[in-house]
């Protein structure tokens, strides 16, 4: 299950935002890279990356959780972003190069998406946010093992396992972990995140986000939407300072 994100241009963080339009369905990585995107400490993170004139493979500080630098005026389809296996151990599914002699059935080929070489392997970010990472300098379009790490974390991987198996074999993705009711909220979140980031007041904030009709009938102040309000600004506000971690760490 899965929520559309409506960009109606209130808070849009500045910058040619061209993700999180309508019709567009976000996953849980998806949806942590739309909190962490509208970070003021991230952007100016990735400003100073692009004033040192790095090079595309050049890290970003580890502490956001990403590989690689990604830009943030860039929403969830369009943005290259590719999360560490230690943020995201339900989501980054290592693979490796299985050996000549290995026995076994028919191998499968490494579903699309994007990909980067980088010196641990090869990275792949597929449209589901489901990430792979072929370790090693072997061949990744010849036979690959998965290679599961046994620990608190296998069930994520578990799921990540079944998610890459759907997409090799043509079948719908996995449902979400996150409800239909969190994912919802999630949605309001980033809505009245983005009306705080602009500087709009929560009652405007709450007409966008409940409709204009929510405010009739009760005095402003008084409002339970008003109350309503402040908590998902706070909420986003907690999610986009690092809260999207505890998304990332449920896994797809």
């Amino acid at each position: 299950m899965a929520v559309p994100v409506v960009s109606s241009g209130v808070g849009r963080p500045p910058g040619r935002s061209r993700g999180g339009g309508a019709g567009h369905w976000f996953s849980a990585p998806f949806l942590a890279w739309e909190f962490l995107r509208r970070n003021p400490d991230y952007r100016s993170a990735y400003a100073l990356w692009r004033r040192e004139r790095r090079e595309p493979l050049a890290p970003i500080d580890r502490r956001w959780g990403l590989r690689f630098a990604a830009d943030p005026a860039l929403g969830a389809r369009e943005a290259q972003v590719f999360w560490l296996p230690e943020a995201a151990p339900g989501v980054v599914l290592p693979l490796e190069p299985r050996a000549p002699d290995f026995s076994g059935g028919a191998p499968y080929s490494l579903p699309s998406g994007h990909r980067v070489q980088a010196d641990e392997g090869l990275h792949l970010r597929t449209d589901w946010g489901l990430q792979v990472l072929v370790q090693g300098r072997g061949s990744a379009d010849g036979p690959l093992i998965v290679a599961l790490t046994y620990d608190e974390h296998l069930r994520l991987r578990v799921r990540a396992v079944d998610a890459l198996d759907r997409l090799s074999t043509g079948r719908p993705p996995p449902k979400s972990h996150l409800t239909g009711a969190q994912l919802s909220r999630l949605h309001r979140c980033l809505a009245a995140l983005d009306g705080a980031l602009n500087g709009h007041s929560y009652r405007a904030i709450a007409e966008h986000v409940f409709g204009p009709r929510a405010l009739d009938g009760e005095a402003w102040k008084t409002a339970a939407v008003r109350a309503s309000t402040i908590r998902l600004v706070h909420a986003g506000r907690a999610l986009m300072n690092g809260g999207y971690f505890k998304l990332l760490r449920g896994g797809l």
